[in-house]
């Protein structure tokens, strides 16, 4: 069996799962499972294919003509593919996440190719640029304006998943059902312990002797995303806040590359809530 994902996202409209089954069908391809929602008048609906007796160059070129016709965002993924997918990175104002990621993307470690970063804060234009990667500046007064231009960037590069390198912003639903399993976030604690701001702090203020951090999906339920995997270290009674927190920004990146390499490699995806690895 060969196999492949089919992502299809975007404005709700009738007709959609229609149109994308119809083209499955007229170029041979045997639906394993399909999980498909909308949520704030955002469709989603993923797919898991037999692609062993299609024309895989065709059925994508017919999927971008149905994803042109009806206004949305459509992929097909072949699994085990050695073909690089293309990487989004959001950031605030934190380098080292975003530096190891694109580190282990140029080493071949993650098979992707980091092609935009994208900023709600002009923090790490100059950083980005010392990469050689284009940088966005995705502002605005309303977390609406700036998912929209957000939107437009990762429309405008292609990408194929996003990693939120410490981008500190709660994203809306409507972002988080448009890009469902393919928005992956670090967070600095052992989930679901600890979520939200100040995490190092409260586990300093709540005594606990081992820490750590979290790569999860992102979902609706803030810092609550199925987990993709997670490290820790022990506090020593004699770390400061300061010491603590470097040392998790150390792992956070550690961790956060580890979950970009499962996925750019088709070791892992989410369903139905749940992390699945192959």
């Amino acid at each position: 069996m060969k196999l492949a994902t089919v992502t299809v996202t975007g404005p709700d409209r009738p007709g959609i799962i229609a149109t994308t089954t119809t083209t499955l069908f007229e170029n041979g391809v045997n639906i394993v499972s399909l999980d498909e929602k909308v949520v704030n008048g955002i469709f989603s609906m993923v797919l898991a294919a037999d692609v062993s007796k299609t024309d895989f160059e065709n059925l994508k070129k017919d999927l971008r003509r149905d994803a042109k016709k009806l206004d949305l965002d459509i992929r097909a993924n072949l699994h085990d593919t050695r073909e690089k997918k293309n990487l989004a990175i959001l950031v605030t104002r934190e380098p080292l996440c975003l530096e190891e990621i694109v580190k282990n993307c140029r080493s071949g470690k993650i098979r992707a190719e980091p092609v935009v970063v994208i900023g709600n804060r002009p923090d790490l234009k100059d950083f980005a640029k010392k990469l050689k990667i284009p940088f966005h500046l995705a502002d605005g007064t309303n977390k609406e304006e700036r998912e929209r231009k957000t939107v437009a960037l990762l429309k405008r590069y292609n990408a194929d998943f996003i990693a939120l390198a410490r981008h500190m912003q709660i994203l809306s639903p409507e972002f988080v059902a448009r890009y469902e399993g393919r928005v992956i976030n670090i967070h600095p604690s052992l989930l679901p312990a600890f979520p939200g701001a100040r995490p190092y702090d409260q586990a300093l203020e709540a005594g606990v002797e081992i820490v750590g951090v979290t790569a999860h999906f992102v979902t609706t339920d803030l810092d609550r995303g199925p987990v993709i995997c997670q490290d820790s270290f022990r506090i020593r009674k004699s770390d400061s806040i300061d010491k603590i927190r470097e040392r998790g920004q150390q792992l956070e990146a550690k961790v956060l590359t580890r979950a970009c390499e499962l996925y750019s490699k088709d070791k892992l995806y989410m369903q139905w809530g749940k992390v699945h690895f192959r």
